[in-house]
């Protein structure tokens, strides 16, 4: 009788399987970078939108295998680091946002994108919400809350456009894994 030898993945394989693995983080970490970029002075506006939130809610309901919630503690680590901010706000202000999402995700998963964008909307609230308080705690007084819906509104506007290429980014890159 014929012995047939196991299937074992060349190392190109293997490789191109970390590679696609490690598409969201980088993903997460490129829009953490991007949200630093003064391009909105460009277009007369001050804030730019919350572009590390964006990825981060659109790989918790898209494929959350792929991005687990220690990467995003480290996308929002990472943002902690690069804002100047209370170390810790967005790492936890993220990691829950996160955990909620995964709670519901099954509302969101096959639903029309008006709903996958309402998400979003109820999303960036409790992420303003959260990060309001906490950065209120931690300076010892109410901050104003108008840039924080300023912060939170351009976020949900231009949503659209990112889930857009999130989604491009997916089916173009992903789709065997």
């Amino acid at each position: 009788m014929p012995r047939l030898e196991s299937y074992t993945p060349t190392p190109a394989a293997r490789a191109s399987r970390v590679v696609t693995m490690l598409l969201p983080f980088v993903i997460g970490v490129f829009c953490v970078l991007l949200s630093f970029v003064p391009v909105g002075r460009i277009f007369g506006v001050a804030g730019m939108p919350a572009f590390a939130l964006m990825a981060i809610y659109y790989w918790a309901v898209v494929r959350p295998d792929m991005f687990p919630v220690y990467a995003v503690f480290v996308v929002g680590l990472l943002t902690d680091l690069l804002s100047g901010g209370p170390i810790g706000l967005w790492a936890f202000t993220y990691v829950l946002v996160y955990i909620v999402v995964l709670t519901q995700r099954f509302l969101m998963a096959n639903a029309p994108f008006s709903v996958f964008w309402f998400g979003f909307l109820v999303v960036g609230m409790i992420t303003g919400a959260v990060s309001w308080a906490i950065a209120s705690i931690a300076y010892g007084m109410f901050l104003p809350v108008s840039p924080i819906l300023a912060y939170i509104l351009v976020t949900v506007a231009v949503f659209p456009l990112f889930s857009f290429l999130f989604g491009r980014i997916e089916r173009r890159i992903l789709p065997s894994v």
